[in-house]
């Protein structure tokens, strides 16, 4: 039963990822990245709930369209976008139960 409600917790938190990126890249017209936490803008600043919400999604988008990358770094990128989705889905879990 755990297995199952950690594998919607995980669903629902590469959603809510993939969700923010896209609400950005629509409101800007730009494509998240990692690359807005360089900008010397106040960009910079108002991207980190974006890029911290998003990272899940723009890190599977950069694995699945970036450059040919060795078998053990995609598999710890896996490894971490699933992670990180796992804690998004919690904290959205915990946002609405209260």
């Amino acid at each position: 039963m755990t297995l199952f409600f950690g594998s919607l917790t995980l669903m629902l938190g590469f959603a809510v990822s993939g969700a923010t990126a896209s609400a950005f890249e629509a409101a800007t017209g730009r494509r998240a990245g990692f690359k807005l936490l360089r900008e010397p803008t106040v960009t910079a600043v108002a991207a980190v709930p974006v890029v911290t919400i998003g990272a899940a999604y723009i890190m599977a988008r950069n694995l699945m369209f970036g450059s040919k990358r060795p078998a053990l770094a995609t598999m710890v990128g896996v490894v971490l976008l699933g992670l990180w989705s796992l804690v998004i889905g919690s904290a959205t879990l915990t946002a609405l139960a209260v």
